[in-house]
Order: structure tokens, then C-alpha cells, then sequence
């Protein structure tokens, strides 16, 4: 079982009189803990949910190999706008096998130059894209995520079909002769440009005069690019200014995740009556990932045939309330994903 959780109010939910904690109290994107053990019935909590230092003395703390879990049972819950709550089930502690937090690290799009010479001067020329990879992420295969899934903004929808790594795709584009190496900057930009297909894929920056930046538009897309020289017959490959990074808790990440769970919860099921959802990722929006991960009996709990199960967590990047609970009360570091076993 796979479960997903945003948080879009700042704080997390808490602890209320004597008796009153109820999941109904999540307003639409708040999160919350839930702990079992509560003398009341069940409370909310803030607090640090396991314990990955242990004191020797020195004031500092040393690493733990294994977490030390500080409750005995809890839940995870979120409220939503137009349908109930949603929560895990009942985790016991002795059930968790991986605690991992990670910061908001921007996407970096694979990037090409190329550099023209003196000998491309007055010559047919052309460029070679080798394709590599393609998206595979989820946003770019369902209906009405184009604006999320162009990573560029400007709302283009990968144009290529899918293929796999041992069968790239060869591109071939004419570009117009120039006298000079601007010229040619300039020809292989209009091209690009003017070209449905390859402007679908790609940006150009040709502002420099003597090359022309080529960045891929959309999630996963590696490509090389190779300038023929028709006259000479001399290839001439260009060169990475970026490779590719797909980073953590971007727009097209949390969006995938935010459908595909609805999808298993059976939303895109006809057998379901039709339901209303609340859409908590945005474009552009940015959040930083948690995730749970816990042993399910898969001959008697929730889910049948299952082993293990996951609660992912994406919290807005600049609220951090969330690492107070699964992070140490230090707020993750982008990119790098801290890992807590038990």
C-alpha cells in the first residue's frame, strides 16, 4: 500500500483539550500525528517520533544504527477540502523499517551546446539529435498535466512516442547556410524554432553569437547533438553544459504522485461512483518528501498479499514543520536524502 500526504498549512495539527483530538479536526492540506497510547484515546503530537541519538556523556549525542521509536502506535493524517480524511493505518512501532527525508532540490534540465566554426562558414549543415531517453514520468502520460509536465512553462507536450535505451532515435534538421559563425547561431535557432517538432522538445539560446545553448523542455529527456558539416563531411559533437537531474520535490514529482495515488485508491476505476478532489500541487509549487515505510501482514491487515507499505509525506518547502517529527527538528537538506533505518 502506497499513500500520499500533502501539507499545505503551515503548522502541523495539535494536541487539543482532554478527549476532544478528532481526525475531523484536519482542516483541507493540514497534517497531523496521531498517538494510540494517549490516556484520552488518541491525541495529536508534535513531538520527535524516534530517536536516532543516544548520549554518551558529551553533551552531543552519538548515531544509533537503529532508530529508537518513542511511540508504540500512531497514525498519519491529512484533511482534505471535499472528502474525509485520509490516514495510515495503525503503525506499530516494531512494524517501521525506514524513516527518509529530503529537501526541495530544483530539476535541472539536460542542456547541449553548439559551437559552429570558421570551416561551417557558407556551408550546408545540419544537426544530428541522438535521442536517449524520453519522459517516463506519470504527468506526462495522463490528459491535462501539459503545463506541469513542460518543466520549461510554456505548455508543450513531448511530441516522440516512447522508446526504450536500445533503440534511440535519430533527428535529422537542415539548417540554412550562414556567412559567419553569428549567422550560423542565428540559422540553427530559427530552425529549431520553426520546426513543431524539435521546438516541442527543446529551448535555443542563441545570444552569445558563438554557440547555441539547446535544453531539453521536459522531465527525463537526455539527448546529444551533432553538427554535420554536408560540404566537408566532418562531425563535429556537442558538448554538456547540464546534465540531467530530475532533484527532489518539484511540481511534476509531487503532481505524479498526487494521481497515481488517487488512481489505487480507485478514483479512475468505473466501478467507483465519480469523486471531487482537492489538487494540492500547483505549477511550480515545491516541497520537500518524506517517507515512511512499515511492515504490513499481508495475510491479515488492510492490504492482501503485501509486505511492506509506504506513507510519502510532501510538505511546502518553506513551511518545515514536518522535520520535527521524522527529521530530528533539523530541516532536510536539499537534494540529499536522510535515511533513518529501524
Amino acid at each position: 500500500m502506497r499513500q500520499v500526504f500533502f501539507k499545505n498549512v503551515a503548522a502541523l495539527q495539535v494536541a487539543g483539550a482532554a478527549g476532544a483530538d478528532r481526525f475531523t479536526d484536519l482542516g483541507s492540506g493540514e497534517l497531523g500525528f496521531w498517538n494510540i497510547d494517549a490516556a484520552t484515546g488518541g491525541a495529536w503530537f508534535g513531538s520527535a517520533l524516534f530517536q536516532s541519538l543516544v548520549d554518551d556523556g558529551s553533551g552531543t549525542g552519538v548515531a544509533v544504527a537503529k532508530a529508537l521509536p518513542l511511540f508504540r502506535n500512531f497514525q498519519i493524517a491529512q484533511g482534505f477540502a471535499t472528502n474525509n480524511p485520509i490516514a495510515t493505518p495503525i503503525i506499530n512501532a516494531a512494524n517501521l523499517v525506514r524513516v527518509t527525508a529530503a529537501g526541495y532540490q530544483a530539476s535541472t534540465l539536460h542542456k547541449m551546446r553548439v559551437t559552429p566554426t570558421n570551416a561551417d562558414a557558407g556551408n550546408n549543415i545540419s544537426l544530428r539529435f541522438v535521442m536517449r531517453n524520453t519522459p517516463t514520468d506519470y504527468v506526462s502520460y495522463v490528459n491535462n498535466e501539459v503545463t506541469i509536465a513542460d518543466l520549461s512553462g510554456a505548455g508543450y507536450q513531448f511530441p516522440l512516442g516512447q522508446f526504450n535505451t536500445t533503440n534511440h532515435k535519430l533527428l535529422n534538421l537542415a539548417v540554412a547556410k550562414g556567412a559567419n559563425e553569428p549567422a550560423i547561431v542565428a540559422n540553427i535557432v530559427t530552425a529549431i524554432q520553426n520546426n513543431n517538432t524539435f521546438n516541442s522538445m527543446f529551448t535555443v539560446d542563441g545570444s552569445s553569437t558563438t554557440h547555441a545553448d539547446i535544453t531539453a523542455r521536459h522531465a527525463g529527456v537526455v539527448f546529444e547533438v551533432i553538427t554535420v558539416n554536408e560540404e566537408d563531411e566532418v562531425e563535429t559533437s556537442g558538448t554538456v553544459q547540464a546534465a540531467w537531474n530530475p532533484g527532489v520535490g518539484n511540481d511534476w514529482q509531487a503532481r505524479g504522485d498526487e494521481l497515481k495515488a488517487r488512481e489505487y485508491a480507485g478514483n479512475f476505476n468505473r466501478m467507483y461512483f465519480p469523486q471531487t478532489y482537492a489538487d494540492f500541487v500547483t505549477d511550480g509549487s515545491t516541497w520537500d518528501r518524506y517517507e515512511v515505510v512499515y511492515r504490513v501482514d499481508g495475510d491479515r491487515d488492510v492490504v492482501k498479499g503485501s509486505q511492506f507499505a509506504s506513507a510519502i509525506i510532501y510538505e511546502v518547502s518553506t513551511q518545515q514543520a514536518v522535520d520535527a517529527v521524522l527529521n530530528g527538528g533539523v530541516n532536510p537538506t536539499a537534494g540529499t536524502t536522510t535515511e533513518y533505518l529501524f
